[in-house]
């Protein structure tokens, strides 16, 4: 068939196919083309968000990852699910400079997100960056200005705010018949006891680890040895996370922050510990205590004993919410005026949903028409800075303040 006889469809999909990308701007394309977006960070959560990416008609054009053996494995991935097999780099700044690159997913250790966020706004691509954001305050607000100065669409990975369910949750939490919301509590308890799933690969070869770019993961954190266990498990080191409160934090403060209406807490205070993962730096229990002024928040996270599970209550002078936060979960109401007895049902119920689906779908709609997406840039860094703050008390043993007009600690 001649160039002339292809429809846009097959052109598209010829010249993706080629690496000749044809499609413009992604804030120009309509409402059924398809979008050309590459993934930096080939690891698990880069996957999860890369999957559910492709089910929206996009092409996977190119793949970024300091690890050979993550890179290939993400790109036959991409060719089993049907795509020409897309081009993998080393470098993400590479990955960068293709021409028609609409968009990227930054799927990176935490202390890799200010630096590929800024390169990808340099080269004005729209973003979709995983939680937590940031791993600093500071990297947050030049994270922002850089995304705004940019003009591109980036959506932070706090999916819960794609969740339809919770924003059922706002409006029943937000209305009169709840009362006065005094109290948020939420929690994650996992047991990793027996099973760690970041712990070192008995199947990790001598091969993959020779494809490792050791000094390109470290980056700006200090220099050492090559470390499997830091490799695998970068998120419970300071050097490269926050560790359970910012990983979890990002999307449990999220929902305190969203259904109390709030952006910001006045002061926050934390206590916990390494207790049994003693290859840990950062805190295998942690809790924080939050005063948003209108009410208070607290948040128990730890991977040791998976009892509680995860979960959020939400408590008012009239009623209360409580949501197994899990999806497959469900959300009661229930009437507490008078203290609730055992065999009191609900006034209303409702089933949490998986909400990656549609906050990768809201990403890509956005990129499509440039409308902010569900989780903007501004509100990925208000969550994650409650939870900086709460890092911040828990390594300095002091109740912090926070001053949210001019993001700063004014005591502590």
């Amino acid at each position: 068939m001649s160039s002339s006889a292809l429809s846009r469809r097959s052109f598209l999909a010829s010249t993706a196919a080629s690496l000749t990308f044809a499609a413009p701007a992604a804030n120009a394309l309509g409402a059924n083309e398809k979008l050309n977006i590459g993934l930096i960070g080939c690891g698990g959560r880069g996957r999860s968000v890369l999957r559910e990416a492709m089910k929206n008609e996009v092409n996977v054009v190119a793949l970024a990852d300091i690890a050979g053996f993550r890179r290939e494995t993400v790109a036959d991935e991409v060719m089993n699910a049907g795509q020409p097999k897309p081009k993998v780099f080393k470098d993400y700044r590479e990955l960068l400079d293709l021409k028609g690159l609409d968009g990227v997913i930054i799927a990176t250790p935490d202390h890799h997100h200010r630096d590929c966020l800024l390169a990808t706004m340099k080269a004005n691509k729209h973003a979709y960056c995983e939680k937590p954001l940031s791993r600093t305050i500071d990297e947050g607000k030049e994270m922002v200005e850089a995304v705004r100065k940019a003009g591109c669409v980036v959506q932070v990975g706090n999916q819960r705010h794609s969740g339809e369910h919770w924003k059922r949750c706002y409006d029943v939490i937000q209305s009169a018949d709840f009362g006065d919301l005094v109290w948020a509590k939420v929690w994650d308890t996992r047991n990793w006891v027996k099973r760690d799933p970041f712990a070192v690969p008995k199947t990790f070869t001598q091969e993959q680890r020779d494809s490792v770019d050791w000094d390109a993961f470290l980056g700006h954190a200090p220099k050492r040895d090559f470390d499997p266990v830091r490799y695998w498990s970068w998120r419970w080191y300071w050097d490269y996370a926050g560790g359970l409160m910012t990983d979890i934090g990002a999307h449990q403060l999220d929902i305190v922050q969203w259904l109390g209406g709030v952006e910001a807490p006045k002061s926050v205070v934390a206590n916990g510990g390494v207790y049994h993962f003693k290859h840990w730096e950062t805190p295998d229990m942690i809790h924080g205590v939050w005063d948003y002024g209108k009410f208070g928040a607290t948040f128990a996270v730890e991977f040791v004993n998976g009892h509680d599970g995860v979960g959020a209550a939400f408590y008012g002078t009239k009623m209360t919410l409580v949501a197994d936060a899990d999806a497959g979960g469900e959300i009661r109401v229930f009437d507490t005026i008078d203290k609730l007895k055992p065999d009191m049902k609900p006034k209303m119920t409702w089933k949490v949903e998986n909400e990656l689906p549609a906050h990768v779908k809201n990403w890509l709609d956005c990129c499509r028409t440039g409308k902010d997406p569900n989780s903007t840039i501004e509100l990925g860094h208000r969550v994650i800075t409650a939870a900086h703050l709460a890092n911040l008390s828990y390594r300095t043993g002091k109740k912090v303040f926070w001053d949210a007009e001019r993001e700063s600690v004014v005591g502590g």
